[in-house]
């Protein structure tokens, strides 16, 4: 098969912010601070500083072997075995520039600081923080493989999973036994467009 799972590394860090961009297009907070050369310069930079100082992060990638290897999904768990001091929860907790971020950047930051430290706090858990697939890659099933992966690591470790989904996302999560818990909208016409976005806490239980 040629989709292929990998550890992300230092050299693919761009691919893997351009691929979450590309997957963001269209929603709200893309629509309001659209990527650029300096966001992901900055994405870049956090996130090899997340790679090297936090041992609970797992960065993975889904390459295409036929396309040169070319990265088309990436996916950002984190395996928490035991529990955690309040200290070590912060890196899965947003932290909002007050003075750079939109207002609707700091609302969502806000809102994942929230329901992170209410549905998992310190308690063990195995979490995905982040599941991208590229628009010109989807229903290729590379999205449903890299969720299998943490779903493995989970039931090995008999721990609960839990994520945060929109609305395009929640059929998958739910075909793998994902649970919603919560569910937030914001109404978009409070910055301007159209519509309501609509985000989903979910669980998945241990299986008994």
């Amino acid at each position: 098969m040629p989709l292929e799972i990998r550890p992300i590394t230092e050299a693919d860090l761009r691919d893997y912010v351009e691929t979450a961009a590309k997957a963001f297009a269209g929603t709200l907070v893309a629509k309001i601070s659209p990527p650029s050369e300096e966001s992901t310069q900055k994405q870049i930079a956090k996130t090899l500083k997340s790679l090297k100082e936090e041992p609970d992060l797992r960065l993975l990638k889904v390459v295409d072997t036929e396309l040169n290897d070319k990265v088309v999904a990436c996916a950002k768990w984190r395996i928490n075995e035991k529990e955690r001091t309040e200290e070590e929860i912060q890196t899965m907790l947003p932290v909002p520039d007050r003075e750079n971020d939109s207002a609707v950047s700091i609302e969502l930051q806000e809102y994942l600081a929230r329901v992170r430290r209410k549905y998992m706090g310190t308690k063990p858990f195995v979490f995905l923080s982040l599941l991208v697939v590229h628009p010109d890659h989807q229903r290729r099933g590379a999205g449903a493989q890299l969720l299998q992966w943490g779903i493995e690591k989970a039931d090995e470790l008999r721990l609960p999973c839990f994520l945060e989904s929109s609305d395009a996302g929640k059929p998958l999560y739910l075909k793998y036994g994902f649970e919603p818990l919560e569910v937030t909208t914001w109404d978009n016409t409070k910055y301007g467009f159209e519509g309501i976005t609509t985000n989903t806490c979910m669980i998945r239980p241990v299986p008994a």
